[in-house]
């Protein structure tokens, strides 16, 4: 039976290997009290867009990041923004 285990343990490590693998930044973005709608945001070199609720998410892989987020002026405000291992949520308002 010990056998079958050490096998079984063995073939979980080659299906599931150990790797550092992307954490999901997310959260809302405000401007002057009101969600910011359709904001581009850039991280590296990876562009998204905020929803109608100012919402974004995007798959980072652990460091530290800084966020470009084009305002409706036209201006960029950067943000810089730890990412862990897990998830990280990161709201901001901005004015």
């Amino acid at each position: 039976m010990k056998r079958y285990s050490l096998i079984f343990l063995l073939m979980m490590f080659m299906v599931y290997p150990i790797t550092a693998s992307a954490s999901e930044l997310f959260g809302t973005i405000w401007y002057k009290g009101k969600p910011l709608q359709n904001a581009e945001i850039t991280v590296k070199d990876k562009k998204i867009k905020t929803n109608a609720l100012g919402y974004y998410s995007i798959k980072l892989d652990p460091g530290t990041y800084t966020l470009g987020i084009k305002l409706p002026d036209g201006k960029v405000k950067e943000e810089k923004v730890d990412i862990f291992p897990q998830d990280t949520e990161k709201n901001l308002k901005l004015e």
